[in-house]
């Protein structure tokens, strides 16, 4: 029997808008080729022979259908395993890393290697001071996309560790007792 976590009481961002607000300084996470080019990772406006996947570049997702219009490039075919990790992050450094089936979202245990090194790493170059749950869409070794928000809902977790950060991370506290909400902090931390 899974147990349900309470997390009515956090500040966890329901959607991608929610975060490009929220996180600023992150929202190129979100450019799909600007995401490549950190990763050198090669790709095109146009379709060329060796880069014949097409993408959307901007992808935010919402209740509501803001983008209309959504450019589009030209990557490789993703190749290798495809998974989505949530990776808890404490003003730049990672806490826990946990993998997931992107199709029945159940959490994979004994994934150790070169692809949590990579994102180890990439977190390191381009998260410094962040506070948040971060979600990394990987083929292989390469990201393809990154939301600035977990994966899975918190709330239907039942991995203790997760939950227990993810609490940490996103609690709420009283502004008349500390001056500062979290919501403020986490936005000072993230700029």
């Amino acid at each position: 029997m899974h147990k349900k976590t309470d997390t009515f009481d956090l500040d966890i961002p329901k959607d991608d808008i929610e975060c490009w607000e929220r996180y600023p300084k992150h929202r190129w996470v979100y450019d799909l080729s600007r995401l490549l080019d950190a990763q050198h990772i090669d790709w095109s406006p146009f379709e060329v022979p060796h880069l014949v996947n097409r993408e959307l570049n901007l992808r935010l997702e919402s209740e509501t259908a803001i983008v209309k219009q959504p450019g589009l490039i030209y990557t490789k075919t993703p190749a290798g395993d495809h998974l989505c990790t949530e990776i808890y992050i404490s003003k730049g450094e990672i806490k826990y890393m946990r993998h997931l089936d992107p199709i029945s979202s159940k959490e994979l245990v004994g994934l150790i290697g070169e692809l949590e090194l990579r994102l180890s790493a990439f977190v390191t170059m381009h998260f410094a001071k962040f506070v948040g749950v971060i979600t990394c869409e990987t083929h292989g070794n390469d990201i393809f996309r990154i939301q600035l928000r977990p994966y899975s809902d918190l709330s239907l977790t039942t991995n203790s560790e997760a939950v227990k950060l993810a609490k940490r991370i996103y609690k709420r506290t009283d502004s008349s007792l500390s001056g500062l909400t979290d919501r403020i902090l986490h936005e000072t931390l993230a700029s």
